[in-house]
């Protein structure tokens, strides 16, 4: 079902521009990356010639293949070619075993942290998929990511240790964490599992238009049920912020983190946006939210609150911004280079004095990329932000 906002775009629209917009392999994707998919433009493209493959990798780089294997089943399975079939029944597969995996590995640690009374939050992965779709099935993760207390950081990984991880940055717990506190986080891999930890103690960068931190969540985090225990993570009515400072930070490029929004919107029609608005608001970065929404919207359908609508009409850098990111979209790529994102970054702030603090912060960043391609003795971490230019062209060289 349209909402108000996407009949308004297909009445400007002649039907015809808007099927020569997409490829048919990204409009299938569009339609079926939904847990309410499009039935009847669902059955009107696969009787178009389809590329499959290019179907199935276009899933598979959005990282949506749960979704759409779902809506396939439904609607159109039997007139996907047999191989096309396997392929993807075995990749549900496994994609379901590393569900369930890594939500199990997700309790374990989380029961570990409440032995030692260290508080901790779960952030993305198996709890939004439940929180945002209802089922952590139907979400593609890789990993997990936990937020501690600054102050427990420390504890944090050497808990983590004793449970077979390891830092991957070997500079020692005191540098890891001074070296990216502008990031507020660091990457752990276990030794006996094919899993990775995301350990923060800030919720998002410092170098991102939308950079909310744990008080600009009011409802603090609450147990949330999954796999018959649970876990710390955000209250429903504080996730949309969460959602769209992730969203952001990947320049919308990803169209899981749309299909965050949308399922979030459609499980929460009651929520009460103006709280996660004004926040995003008072941060300076309400334009990144409205494009990550707006684009729910046109690409998902996902039905929008008339008070949102009226907010993405009147600043036209969000229809920009939303442009730019369904061209990286319909890319069978992700886009992630650095200068791309920090551009995004920078259009989507708001207001003079909130884009120059950005530039600093994007500046003054430290990566992990940074120390690993070269570890500048401490008094000189200042000087990353200048050699930065130089090792993106190096990498860029080294692609070409």
């Amino acid at each position: 079902m349209r909402d108000r906002y996407a009949e308004m775009a297909v009445a400007q629209k002649p039907e015809p521009e808007r099927a020569t917009r997409y490829t048919p392999e990204f409009e299938l994707l569009l339609c079926s990356a939904r847990t309410v998919p499009d039935a009847a433009r669902i059955e009107a493209l696969v009787n178009t010639e389809i590329n499959w493959p290019v179907f199935l990798d276009l899933a598979a780089t959005h990282g949506v293949r749960p979704l759409v294997y779902q809506s396939m089943r439904a609607r159109c399975w039997n007139r996907l070619p047999r191989e096309i079939q396997t392929e993807w029944q075995e990749a549900h597969q496994s994609l379901t075993g590393r569900n369930l995996f890594i939500t199990g590995e997700m309790l374990r640690i989380t029961a570990e942290f409440r032995a030692m009374k260290i508080p901790v939050a779960v952030l993305k992965g198996s709890v939004i998929a439940e929180m945002a779709y209802g089922n952590f099935a139907m979400r593609e993760f890789n990993d997990l990511d936990l937020l501690v207390l600054e102050a427990d950081f420390s504890r944090a990984v050497e808990l983590l240790e004793r449970s077979g991880y390891h830092l991957l940055w070997k500079q020692g717990i005191r540098n890891v964490k001074q070296f990216q506190r502008y990031a507020g986080e660091c990457k752990l891999a276990s030794g006996t599992c094919a899993t990775e930890i995301d350990l923060h103690w800030r919720v998002a960068t410092k170098a991102t238009a939308l950079s909310p931190s744990v008080s600009d969540f009011p409802s603090g985090f609450q147990p949330i049920p999954i796999a018959g225990s649970s876990v710390l993570s955000f209250a429903p009515e504080d996730l949309p912020l969460y959602l769209a400072s992730q969203g952001g930070w990947d320049q919308w490029c990803d169209l899981r983190r749309i299909c965050d929004l949308a399922e979030f919107l459609r499980r929460y029609p009651d929520v009460n946006w103006q709280p996660s608005l004004e926040k995003a608001r008072r941060l300076g970065g309400l334009r990144s939210m409205l494009t990550g929404l707006s684009l729910a919207s046109e690409l998902l359908g996902a039905e929008l609150p008339e008070s949102i609508v009226r907010r993405i009409h009147a600043d036209a850098g969000v229809s920009r911004l939303a442009e730019n990111a369904i061209q990286y979209l319909q890319q069978n790529h992700k886009s992630g280079e650095p200068v791309s994102r920090y551009l995004f970054q920078m259009k989507a702030k708001e207001g003079l004095g909130a884009k120059i603090a950005l530039a600093w912060s994007i500046l003054t960043d430290r990566t992990a990329e940074d120390g690993t391609w070269i570890m500048l003795p401490r008094p000189l971490w200042w000087f990353y932000g200048l050699l930065r230019p130089l090792r993106m062209t190096s990498k860029m060289l080294r692609r070409a």
